[in-house]
């Protein structure tokens, strides 16, 4: 009657040192009943003492004809004979952890007069791989019946049939006088008549006629006149089942259990997780439900018919850092963004000198829509497309706050600095001149930066503007050599925006053109009403020269000076030592002085500015390839520029 792993648990049971029962019976209505319970709650996946449909231990022994003691009561939701488990694999685990339960160790060993009345029991075991626990277990209790006039042993109390034909068997008392059994079926479609069943102290038949729902069987025992002696129901609940075929494209699984075709049971409700192989990604289901989600949850039909479709990875030789520009002359900003290699990426988007964290995934056409709060402000919403045939190697889209709407593209970060490394690594100076611009209107001179090129690619950028502006950024460079610079003005309202790209040539090494906008502000000495120039970048890979060499290959040479309330220009005759000092060759008023850094060709110096007759500061930087250097100063209240040069 047993299978094996409920003898474990009765030999565990009877076996126990600390059993405080004097003796134990196996009962086949409780054996029955608990093997029922552990069935239904694996197969409608609950674990509790009260099933979905209220009814709990006492109720379902008594329905299945087994005799409780008057004052225990009816209330079907009662239990006082069921101990439960889930999850434990085996026996010896689901023993052990009743008996570190201090309420299941006294019910289960009996351990109070009340349980110790309770000599009858039965054992349950149900294993299910689709339910939540797998593994359950039961043993009910109960006091000693006297032998009833009429029992019923199957089917099981509250079962759930597959088929409209159903099994019904049990036991009459020797001593009841009963001289045959009857039955019937009741449900939705009306009660059928009875019939006959085979035997009488032990007794079975088929019934036939369930329909979906509930059906209730009731079974009579009579006397030789056809008289009622008791009389009986067991309540049963026929399910439709149909059909479900889940089907795989590409490489990957879907929940244990539902691959291929397996029958389900009609109107109850499943849910399935498509989980991709590595290297692939789910792009949905389709077939009678279509859906992007990767866990589906449905109602079964009378058939399903679905397909779980999985497609290479794209986004793994994408993954990695995306740098680049917003293009807007009037909402300037820098995108970076980090992909990984499931479509997921973090980053940020600076606009007008705000920044901004973004979040987003792109779907498996490689597109994302994120929407970016902004506090007092229309929220902005950035649209983006992935390159995922890697051709372009490049992100593209918009951002928009619904009145302007600006384009985006970001370079992929395409070398990790170790099998791949950039071929423009290296340190390079550069210069930023503005060109044909009235000093009165917008500063003159050359800016400047020093510019770090790591073998992975990412690059960094320091230096100053040539109003004196401190700007510093780190981007990256693309396998073209092109390298996205925004530069913030320190303090300021503005921003130098632009590409330039790293190249040798025999002219220069960078080269590109940068916006530079400064907004208005008329506490500022220089260039109060604000301006915007356009800047051109120049420079030149930069090799920090040996100690007691000049990192310029002259010793003499110009300094000039010009603009910056300066008239005409000055043309100052200095000398370059080999301890990178610059110094007038002749000593004057004008008191020019400066210093070469030896690591990055950085020069910092000042001079006696005619004008005002107060000293003010020089700055600039080398350009080994152009064998000069060029900067800036700033007078009174404009600037001006700088340059030092050979004097052959």
């Amino acid at each position: 009657m047993l299978n094996s792993q409920e003898q474990a648990i009765a030999n565990y049971m009877i076996n126990d040192p600390n059993q405080g029962r004097p003796s134990l019976t196996l009962d086949p209505i409780l054996a029955s009943v608990a093997r029922s319970r552990a069935e239904d709650m694996a197969k409608r996946n609950y674990f509790a003492h009260v099933n979905p449909d209220g009814h709990a231990a006492n109720y379902l022994v008594q329905q299945a004809g087994y005799q409780l003691p008057s004052w225990w009561g009816n209330d079907p939701a009662a239990n006082y004979i069921e101990s439960i488990a889930a999850g434990y694999s085996t026996p010896q685990a689901t023993w052990n952890g009743w008996m570190n339960s201090p309420d299941h160790r006294t019910h289960i060993l009996g351990l109070n007069s009340f349980y110790a009345s309770e000599t009858y029991y039965g054992v349950g075991y149900y294993y299910d791989p689709n339910s939540t626990y797998k593994y359950y277990w039961v043993i009910i209790t109960a006091p000693p019946q006297p032998a009833p006039k009429l029992a019923i042993t199957s089917p099981a109390a509250g079962a759930r049939v597959t088929d409209t034909s159903i099994a019904v068997a049990g036991t009459t008392a020797s001593n009841s006088g009963a001289t045959s059994v009857v039955y019937r079926v009741e449900n939705a479609s009306g009660t059928g008549t009875f019939k006959t069943a085979s035997g009488v102290a032990t007794w079975s038949d088929t019934a036939t006629g369930l329909v979906s729902g509930t059906n209730t069987i009731r079974v009579r025992s009579l006397d030789a006149n056809s008289n009622v002696i008791a009389e009986l129901t067991r309540t049963v609940t026929y399910v439709q089942t149909g059909p479900l075929t889940i089907a795989i494209s590409g490489s990957g699984s879907v929940t244990a259990g539902f691959d291929g075709t397996t029958t389900r049971e009609v109107g109850k409700s499943y849910t399935i997780t498509a989980t991709p192989a590595t290297g692939f990604l789910f792009s949905g289901w389709s077939g009678d439900i279509t859906s992007s989600a990767a866990t589906l949850t449905f109602t079964m039909p009378n058939s399903l018919n679905l397909t779980a479709n999985f497609i290479v990875n794209s986004f793994i030789p994408l993954k990695g850092g995306y740098y680049g520009l917003v293009d807007s002359d009037t909402h300037p900003g820098f995108v970076r963004l980090a992909l990984t290699p499931t479509g997921t990426f973090t980053g940020r988007v600076t606009i007008n000198g705000s920044n901004y964290a973004v979040t987003g995934k792109f779907d498996i056409n490689g597109a994302a829509t994120v929407t970016i709060p902004r506090k007092n402000n229309t929220a902005l919403t950035l649209n983006l497309q992935l390159d995922l045939t890697g051709q372009t190697g490049e992100i593209t889209g918009t951002l928009s706050d619904g009145v302007f709407t600006a384009n985006i593209s970001a370079d992929h970060a395409a070398y990790d600095g170790l099998t791949s490394v950039a071929p423009q690594a290296g340190r390079y100076t550069m210069v930023l001149a503005a060109s044909g611009t009235d000093c009165s209107v917008a500063p003159t001179g050359s800016g400047y930066a020093v510019v770090l090129v790591a073998p992975n690619g990412v690059t960094t950028i320091s230096g100053r503007l040539a109003d004196n502006t401190i700007v510093s950024q780190s981007s990256m460079v693309s396998p073209n050599g092109t390298l996205p610079l925004y530069l913030t003005l320190t303090g300021e309202k503005g921003s130098v925006s632009g590409t330039v790209t790293l190249r040798d040539t025999d002219v220069s090494d960078v080269d590109g053109s940068l916006n530079w906008s400064k907004a208005a502000n008329p506490v500022d000495v220089f260039y109060p009403n604000g301006f915007s120039t356009q800047l051109y970048a120049v420079g030149s890979r930069y090799v920090a020269p040996a100690k007691n060499s000049p990192p310029i290959a002259f010793t003499s040479g110009t300094a000039a000076l010009g603009d910056g309330n300066i008239e005409p220009e000055l043309d100052v005759p200095v000398t370059v030592t080999t301890t990178n000092k610059v110094a007038m060759a002749t000593p004057g008023s004008l008191n020019f002085a400066a210093t070469i850094a030896r690591g990055n060709g950085a020069l910092s110096g000042s001079f006696v500015h005619p004008g005002s007759k107060v000293t003010r500061g020089v700055r600039g930087v080398v350009l080994q390839k152009q064998n000069a250097v060029f900067g800036y100063f700033r007078g009174i209240n404009e600037t001006g520029y700088f340059s030092l040069s050979s004097a052959n």
